[in-house]
């Protein structure tokens, strides 16, 4: 059913599934058209966005939090919608955006979906908009954990990146070898065997956190390119000091900005220039994630999966306990070299 409401002499349409329905729809209509004629109406998306920002988030809650938010409309947000005219916004527009961040953690969706339903609901109040088009979009549902495995296209970009990057062989060491961003700081050379072709890790996070894992060839001749004494730390700041989380945050970025044009991406006075190619939620945790996904593709047994990940909880990654041997690493040792030797064969169509 359609029905027509003329406002300054220009007629517009609405439709509803009943009467009851396009009178609502007519009366919201003509609330839209008063609005848009009191509000100036070249408002921008990204405009208005700052505004709400910094008139209700700004010194209503911690800077952590009020990052977290920024982050949001600047990384997710306004790179969709940010061009567009707050009152030319639809729900189609707002559902693409929840389209592409599906693949993401739950948690990190129902940000997203928080942010885009404040941000209207408040132009709302407003009368900046006759209604909020967040109320008509769904939120997809997510992967149960925080991280995922990278996909193959990724592995390859990412291998290609590390053969001349920077911080290649950091990234490697959480693709091989399994550890998490914060024990690559604590990795010295001394933690190299090089005559068994093992790394200790001297984890933190728990218990069984400290462990033995198999090093492939290449990041161990690596090392010994780096010709550092055996006590000084593999990776170090500008001030030869362990990596800290802020070092490592940017040895990422770096990183992901080089996968961004290795993918045909560009730059701009040294930025990404959008849309970025290169998934949202693609984090240095994928990379310890995947090592455990190849473990299991390897044929690695998952208790010994288990042991080799730093796991505390055997619930993590088995229902039964059994603590590994010499003789199951070294069998992982050679089930994955056999693994990624097969890969790469198969990708380069050569033997390896």
């Amino acid at each position: 059913m359609r029905g027509a409401i003329t406002y300054e002499g220009r007629r517009y349409y609405v439709s509803g599934k009943d009467a009851k329905e396009v009178a609502a729809n007519k009366a919201l209509k003509l609330k839209e058209l008063e609005a848009g004629k009191k509000i100036e109406s070249s408002m921008l998306v990204r405009d208005w966005a700052k505004e709400w920002l910094m008139t209700y988030k700004a010194g209503s809650c911690n800077d952590k939090t009020f990052k977290d938010y920024e982050h949001r409309l600047d990384a997710f947000i306004l790179p969709e919608i940010g061009h567009i005219r707050l009152k030319d916004v639809k729900p189609v527009h707002l559902q693409r955006i929840m389209q592409k961040v599906s693949r993401m953690s739950q948690s990190r969706i129902d940000k997203i979906y928080q942010c885009l339903g404040q941000v209207f609901l408040v132009a709302e109040n407003n009368d900046l908009i006759a209604k909020s088009p967040a109320r008509a979009i769904t939120k997809p549902k997510g992967t149960s954990g925080t991280h995922r495995a990278i996909t193959d296209q990724e592995r390859q970009v990412i291998l290609k990146v590390a053969e001349t990057h920077k911080h290649g062989l950091w990234v490697k060491l959480m693709l091989y070898c399994g550890l998490r961003t914060g024990e690559t700081a604590q990795v010295k050379i001394c933690h190299f065997d090089h005559e068994k072709k093992l790394l200790y890790i001297d984890g933190t996070k728990n218990k069984n956190a400290k462990r033995y894992v198999p090093v492939p060839d290449e990041i161990l001749e690596a090392v010994k390119a780096t010709k550092k004494g055996p006590f000084e730390y593999l990776f170090t700041n500008e001030t030869g000091r362990p990596i800290q989380p802020h070092n490592r945050g940017r040895m990422w970025q770096s990183f992901k900005k080089a996968m961004h044009i290795e993918m045909g991406g560009k730059l701009f006075r040294d930025a990404i220039l959008p849309p970025c190619l290169v998934a949202d939620d693609l984090v240095p945790y994928c990379l310890r994630h995947t090592f455990c996904t190849d473990l299991q593709d390897a044929g690695v047994s998952i208790n010994v999966a288990k042991e080799l990940m730093g796991h505390s909880d055997i619930s993590l990654t088995s229902k039964i306990y059994t603590h590994y041997t010499e003789a199951s690493l070294n069998n992982a040792a050679a089930l994955l070299q056999q693994y990624r030797g097969e890969n790469a064969e198969k990708s380069t169509g050569k033997e390896v």
